[in-house]
């Protein structure tokens, strides 16, 4: 009954139906199982993990950075929000297209044999690029854009 009612809650406060629906079969639950925490006793209430989505939906993090970061912060400060918690602990992704393309350069260059790899059809490795480019970005790097700067580069 609890776990319903959270999840009608957060239903109605998250246009996301189907990330609340993760958040509450992945990421909750989880988070659950490892404390031995039952739902009833859980610090966040429903807009708190709605928030956590919002933040998702808009690009301003990642999901990762979410539920790894974002969250335990949010647990141990309940009573500020997820923007707030995110903002002064560097997590908004970056989304600058000029600062990334900075990053993207650094990395190309220092794995030039990767590249030359890649270029002879080892397509494997963009992984490996957009990991080494959120290791530098201490993982702000928005992986969309960061995707999009890396074909440019290697696929022309």
């Amino acid at each position: 009954k609890y776990w319903s009612d959270y999840f009608v809650e957060l239903c109605t406060l998250c246009d996301n139906k189907k990330s609340a629906s993760n958040w509450m079969v992945a990421t909750i639950k989880g988070y659950l199982n490892e404390s031995n925490t039952d739902i009833k006793d859980f610090v966040l209430r429903p807009n708190h993990i709605s928030e956590l989505i919002t933040l998702v939906d808009q690009g301003k993090i990642s999901n990762t950075i979410a539920s790894q970061k974002l969250m335990p912060l949010l647990i141990a400060n309940p009573n500020v929000t997820a923007l707030e918690l995110a903002m002064s602990n560097n997590l908004i992704q970056e989304s600058n297209s000029d600062t990334l393309q900075i990053l993207v350069d650094e990395v190309l260059k220092e794995q030039d044999s990767k590249v030359q790899e890649y270029k002879k059809g080892k397509k494997g490795l963009m992984g490996m690029f957009v990991g080494e480019i959120m290791k530098k970005s201490k993982g702000t790097a928005d992986p969309k854009l960061v995707n999009e700067l890396l074909n440019k580069v290697l696929n022309s």
